[in-house]
């Protein structure tokens, strides 16, 4: 029997990997990590970077004894281009022909450097029509990350991003609250935030949006009106972020940030209500770093005046050793364990 696909989700700021399988509705997680302080791979694309990423996942396999694995690579949202269309129910390579004669249409890079997959998520077999989510990124980009993966034993499978593992993850476990309408799941990121749209009849991401500003933006805030430095930027979020009655008040510091962000939500909203006629959100859900901020979900919900909550998995978990150890960092492996489903 072949190994079981791990998960290496390349974050821009931390590394984090699973091994984990959907067991009869659960989540059976059997090996679970996070590396923070990760170089910045994206951002710089020098030798010396990328031999410290190498160095640190060399590292990590070497401690969780995952070399010479199958692997799906997961890479953040906000390098990638992605879209979810409608197209004529045709064969895949048909589809990815179609796609690259049309892809200045898709695409705002020139074809012939870009990395470019396709996912059919929905075939109507009624209309002839199927939903296809396109995803591109820079053919320099995935070059990196594959050699990164070769260079430690891995065998990668697939590259994908962040909407394509959420997207099966919240298919395997997501269930909605009803029928009709749908939710938002608010990846927030480090430099990028996502918004997805769940469609509740469908049990699909039928779309998504990114937005430049993440948990960076935040950080700044606290670090120039607090005067204090990233690390005690990070422990005031996670502590006190926007609790009110603490020895330090962020409300009015961080402010401008999470007004930023909400009004980049209602845009969205909107946008939505308009393209899919959509009656009712139900609810919005923050995973990803949104941990990293006391609060941050019931600050959104005041703002949007829509239930928000941070998208906890544990009750549809099984509690094995590897789970107990990042218990209280279970919204942040979304993505990661929906990178070991495909």
């Amino acid at each position: 029997m072949a190994d079981e696909l791990i998960s290496l989700d390349l974050a821009e700021n931390v590394l984090r990997i699973a091994k984990a399988k959907n067991e009869g509705g659960k989540i059976r997680v059997e090996v679970l990590f996070q590396q923070t302080g990760m170089p910045a791979f994206y951002e710089s694309d020098t030798k010396k970077v990328s031999d410290e990423t190498l160095t640190i996942i060399n590292r990590s396999l070497d401690n969780l004894r995952l070399h010479k694995k199958r692997v799906n690579i997961v890479i953040p949202d906000g390098f990638t281009y992605s879209q979810i269309i409608k197209m004529p129910r045709l064969k895949e390579k048909e589809l990815l022909s179609a796609i690259r004669y049309q892809a200045d249409q898709f695409i705002p890079m020139p074809i012939d450097e870009t990395s470019l997959d396709l996912e059919i998520l929905y075939e109507d077999k009624v209309s002839n029509n199927s939903l296809v989510l396109i995803i591109a990124a820079p053919q320099k980009l995935i070059d990196r990350v594959q050699n990164l993966s070769e260079q430690v034993g891995l065998y990668p499978e697939a590259i994908e991003n962040e909407l394509s593992a959420t997207g099966r993850f919240l298919e395997n476990f997501y269930v909605p609250p009803s029928q009709t309408g749908g939710s938002i799941f608010v990846n927030f990121g480090y430099s990028y935030t996502s918004f997805y749209f769940f469609d509740h009849k469908m049990k699909l991401l039928l779309d998504s949006h990114n937005f430049p500003a993440g948990l960076s933006v935040f950080l700044r805030e606290a670090q120039a009106d607090v005067n204090i430095d990233l690390l005690k930027a990070k422990e005031l979020l996670k502590k006190a972020g926007f609790a009110s009655g603490g020895s330090v008040d962020l409300n009015q510091v961080l402010q401008p940030a999470v007004d930023a962000l909400c009004s980049e939500l209602q845009k969205y909203l909107v946008s939505l209500r308009s393209k899919f006629q959509i009656t009712s959100i139900s609810n919005v859900f923050v995973f990803n770093l949104s941990t990293e901020i006391n609060y941050l979900d019931k600050k959104i919900e005041k703002c949007i005046s829509i239930p928000c909550a941070v998208f906890d998995p544990i009750s549809i978990t099984n509690r094995t050793p590897a789970v107990e150890a990042y218990i209280k960092d279970l919204p942040s492996f979304i993505t990661t364990i929906g990178g070991c489903l495909r």
